[in-house]
């Protein structure tokens, strides 16, 4: 893991609806950028790769990557960070409101609703306002609850190319795409033993099947009913369906894997899921 520079940033103010000041995401450099900010009153953290190429102004294909319940910044930090030198984007780990530590995939589920997805489009147009994240080459990738959260900003926000939500199930009512959602590229990595497999029903929420959560993606995208079946070993196999546009969703499945995917099939996902992802640019 390489650590070339890091930098501490802690803004104290409360931000304006307008969106972030832009100080703090202005002075990142090449490396880890530790960068803490007030968003609603609240402490937020965000772990920034750059590549050890970065240049302020130059625009960076930028993938967002958010932990599980219960976590912080430095797991998916750790995880994600080495793409950015070879795939030449920026990482970026973000980090729920802790103690709680959960992202907030649908309102009234958690004790406190956190303002998370207007924490990502501020964060995402400052970026693009100094002219450090490319426009059309966002991406967004998380695992358990940080993958409902991408499911919520695959249905609610327009500024996605593509999401990869990992390990998860995807809520009824909550995640399903709707008349001002637009379309987007979707790849789900799943093991066949993970919990969320075949979905589950609670008095807060139902979740959909990994099955149902594609066709209704598929249906959405007007893809194709027939899928292209890819098989990477023995383990990994990827069916995706397409539409005329180039708008794709793609279901990766790990055999014989739980909620968490044993490491070198991870990393193997992992490589693919990006592959998927910086494919696909924002229409």
């Amino acid at each position: 893991m390489r650590f070339t520079s890091l930098v501490f940033v802690t803004l104290c103010f409360i931000l304006q609806p307008c969106g972030l000041c832009a100080s703090g995401l202005a002075s990142l450099a090449p490396g880890t950028n530790d960068i803490r900010i007030v968003h609603d009153g609240e402490s937020r953290r965000l772990l920034i790769t750059t590549p050890e190429t970065f240049v302020p102004k130059r625009s960076y294909p930028v993938l967002f990557c958010f932990h599980g319940a219960g976590g912080k910044a430095d797991g998916p930090g750790q995880r994600w960070s080495p793409h950015a030198d070879k795939r030449g984007l920026i990482v970026i780990s973000a980090e729920a409101v802790q103690p709680l530590a959960k992202w907030n995939f649908m309102n009234r589920f958690h004790a406190v609703d956190h303002n998370d997805v207007d924490f990502v489009t501020d964060v995402t147009k400052t970026l693009i306002a100094l002219s450090i994240a490319e426009p059309q080459a966002i991406y967004a990738t998380g695992h358990s609850s940080g993958g409902l959260f991408c499911y919520r900003l695959a249905r609610e926000t327009a500024l996605f190319a593509a999401l990869s939500p990992m390990s998860c199930g995807m809520a009824k009512g909550a995640h399903d795409p709707d008349k001002n959602t637009r379309p987007v590229s979707i790849m789900q990595v799943i093991g066949d033993q993970d919990k969320s497999f075949n979905g589950s029903t609670n008095p807060k929420v139902t979740m959909y099947s990994a099955t149902k959560r594609i066709d209704i993606w598929r249906t959405f995208n007007q893809c194709g009913s027939g899928p292209e079946v890819v098989n990477h070993g023995k383990e990994v196999v990827i069916r995706t369906y397409a539409n005329r546009a180039g708008t794709e969703v793609a279901f990766c499945k790990v055999k014989g894997q739980g909620h968490f995917i044993r490491r070198d099939l991870r990393d193997k996902v992992d490589s693919l899921a990006l592959d998927f992802l910086m494919k696909h640019k924002r229409k």
